[in-house]
This record gives structure tokens, sequence and C-alpha cells, in this order.
């Protein structure tokens, strides 16, 4: 039977007992209906393994108690960036989710000028502390040991302005050649870098900027999709053609 995984923000080693917070507690006792002596899984986002458990209650706390470290390598060969125009909220949250699933190294969200509803900055905070839970939890269903790296920018310029590898870089576009399972190979090292608008789409100042940049634009296949299922779909055409899946 598979464990449950949970993420815990510490550093971790054998025989250590770790206190988890209240929600955890009452997910694994209320929610999984966990007994003590159950054993569980922790993951802390800093390395490479998997924490192996004994779970115990003490009144409304959880204790975990790790038992062994096992090496459990889940993360993608491939260095991926989504780099995403702002969208609504939940078509947000099922990127950011799938994605993670998918393996994408980091996620750049940004203020589009199609972008319905602007991220404020005095809301960036608490936002970027949403995307980066729900990461976090698609971590720990999907058997990842390192959450991908969220942020956001203001713009497309300060977006396409970040000072982090980008060998190759994809603009999502109808326009583009289409964008094909071959596009990379399987013992490649290149950091590869997709841009994708939001419900409206990139202005023509937003895709000039982005070609400029050095994007190509690049479609998918013969139809029109949404702005989270074209970031997810290109992201699992590069995994598949390198062999993630």
């Amino acid at each position: 039977m598979r464990l449950s995984r949970i993420f815990v923000d510490q550093g971790l080693d054998h025989g250590e007992q770790i206190y988890l917070d209240a929600d955890t507690c009452h997910y694994l006792k209320k929610v999984l209906r966990l007994k003590s002596g159950a054993a569980i899984v922790l993951f802390n986002g800093q390395d490479h393994y998997d924490y192996e458990s004994l779970l115990s209650y003490e009144g409304k706390q959880a204790i975990a108690t790790i038992q062994n470290a096992v090496a459990a390598n889940t993360e993608s060969t491939l260095s991926t960036e989504i780099i995403q125009g702002l969208s609504c909220s939940d078509h947000m949250d099922w990127m950011i989710q799938k994605c993670t699933e998918l393996g994408v190294t980091r996620i750049s969200v940004f203020n589009a000028n199609h972008t319905q509803i602007s991220l404020k900055p005095a809301q960036r905070e608490k936002r970027l502390g949403h995307w980066r839970n729900i990461a976090i939890k698609a971590c720990e269903q999907c058997g990842r040991q390192v959450p991908p790296l969220v942020n956001f920018q203001q713009g497309i310029v300060a977006a396409l302005a970040e000072p982090v590898p980008r060998d190759m870089k994809i603009l999502l576009d109808f326009e583009g050649d289409r964008l094909r399972s071959g596009s990379v190979s399987r013992d490649t090292d290149e950091s590869i870098a997709i841009l994708v608008g939001p419900e409206g789409g990139l202005s023509d100042m937003e895709t000039k900027s982005a070609k400029n940049a050095g994007f190509v634009a690049t479609r998918i296949g013969p139809r029109v999709l949404r702005t989270e299922t074209a970031a997810a779909t290109a992201l699992a055409i590069l995994q598949f053609s390198c062999g993630e899946i």
C-alpha cells in the first residue's frame, strides 16, 4: 500500500521526532483515519530522500518518529520553466498542480496585458503562498521530493529578464511551427522555458518582447487549447521526448 507523504519545512534526520502542525494532524487523524503506529513518509524539499516514519498521537498533537532515510529521487532530469501570464484563480491552481506532477522545475507568473484581474503588490505574498502550497500538495501526491520554485513578476519584461538559464525558449502561439515529440533529445542538458499567455492571449507588444528575447513561436497542434491545458500539454510533450514519461 502506498504510504501517505507529508511535507515538513525543516531538517530531518534518523531517530528524530517531528511534531506536525494542527492541520496535518487533522488530515492524518480525521481524514485518512490513520492510527498510532501507522507508517508515513516525510520529505522536506531540501534533499532527495523520503524519511520513513511512524505516526503517534499525544492528545491533539501528531508526532512522526523517523525510522529510515531512503534515497528516492523522482525529480525530472529535464530542467523546465513555465512562464505563465496570470489567469483566473482556478486555472492557475490547476496549471500549477498538473505541471508540478509533470516535473516542472520553476513556475514564473506575470501580470499580462490581457490578464482579467491583475495581481496587486499587496496581494502578492498571499497568492504566492497559496500557489506554493498547491505545488507542495502536488508533490505529496505524486512522489516528488523538491517542489518547483514559484515566483511572480509585475509584467512580461521583468519575467523575461529574470537571471535564470533558458537555453531553449518556446512561445506558445497558434501561428508558430508545431511542437513535436522529438523536440528535445533524451540526453539533453538544456534548460527549457515555455511562455504561455493568459485566457486572452499575449498582446502584440508582449509577443514582440518575447521574440526579441529569443523565444520561438510554437504551436501544440491543430486545436486551440485553454491556457492551463497548453502549459501542461507542452510540458508533457517535452517530458515524453526525453523519456521522462
